[in-house]
């Protein structure tokens, strides 16, 4: 049986954004700490730190010129990164998506991220989400995210 409650039974979310974030230096990517909603959909989000002018694979201008560079994750579409930049009186969002999935290998989002953030040309935007409804009790989707705790 299947109910709408959004609050029902739902694992905690911080281990799997920390795994993510733990996978990101291996790929030479500095992040800093990560923020965690736990309201009606279960979201988080964390600052990527440019490297320094020495660094062997710089980042592609689009991100080095933006005012910051946030990748984030919610329950329902995934992970996405999105880029501010100014533009006169206003700060206007680039955002990619990663697509194929809400709870993917925390590896995975890190070789995404390094392709990314040197050639974003290679790594187009995949809007196909949303994967799942919070709204909706999902037994699997919580055991999966569970895992990470363990």
């Amino acid at each position: 049986m299947t109910t709408n409650s959004p609050h029902r039974d739902r694992a905690d979310h911080r281990p799997y954004i920390e795994a993510v974030r733990v996978a990101l230096p291996l790929k030479d990517i500095q992040v800093g700490a990560a923020t965690f909603d736990t309201g009606r959909v279960r979201s988080a989000a964390m600052t990527l730190l440019a490297p320094d002018d020495d660094f062997d694979e710089p980042w592609h201008p689009t991100f080095t010129s933006a005012h910051f560079v946030e990748l984030r994750w919610n329950e329902q579409d995934g992970w996405s990164l999105l880029a501010l930049h100014a533009s006169d009186a206003a700060l206007l969002p680039t955002v990619w998506h990663r697509g194929f999935g809400v709870l993917l290998p925390p590896e995975e989002i890190s070789a995404w991220l390094a392709v990314l953030l040197t050639m974003p040309a290679l790594s187009s935007s995949q809007d196909d989400g949303p994967y799942r409804s919070a709204q909706q009790h999902d037994p699997a989707f919580e055991a999966a995210l569970a895992a990470y705790a363990s």
